[in-house]
């Protein structure tokens, strides 16, 4: 028998599959623009109250992996997640709603965020992340795409 935990739970149905990842880190004056080639896996956990979201990831010429639990936090009315990887651990709060007929997953923590749409039959997701900078401005840092395996 499959048990939904509530309507934020199942909201989180379109993240779940398996996508690879392809875009470019944001040229900058301290470092070239850099290749980015991932696995992202987004599953379902026990009881569907939350997901486990792995990545397996080559930026440049960097190895990156790593695990997130992506849950809804009624207290704060937002998903949090919780990232930990290669390169660090990082938690962030989130949202995955409608915005003008397209679906957008948005992620942010205290350094940086992501920003990522849905194309109309969800197959692929076009994002971007962003920094922090060192005067608390949000710079461009990496533009990807991520597009779902049909397995």
């Amino acid at each position: 028998m499959t048990h939904w935990a509530g309507s934020a739970e199942r909201r989180l149905a379109p993240l779940v599959g398996r996508w690879r990842t392809q875009g470019r880190t944001i040229e900058t004056p301290e470092a070239p623009s850099a290749p980015i080639d991932a696995v992202d896996t987004y599953e379902w956990l026990p009881g569907r109250s939350a997901l486990l979201h792995t990545v397996d990831a080559r930026v440049g010429d960097e190895q990156v992996e790593g695990a997130e639990i992506i849950c809804w936090d009624s207290a704060l009315g937002a998903y949090v997640t919780l990232h930990c990887g290669s390169d660090g651990l990082n938690r962030y709060e989130a949202s995955l709603d409608e915005e003008n007929d397209v679906l957008v997953w948005c992620m942010r923590s205290a350094h940086d965020r992501f920003t990522g749409t849905f194309s109309d039959d969800r197959n692929t997701i076009d994002g971007q992340w962003e920094q922090l900078d060192d005067e608390d401005a949000w710079q461009p840092w990496m533009e990807v795409t991520l597009t779902k395996s049909a397995n």
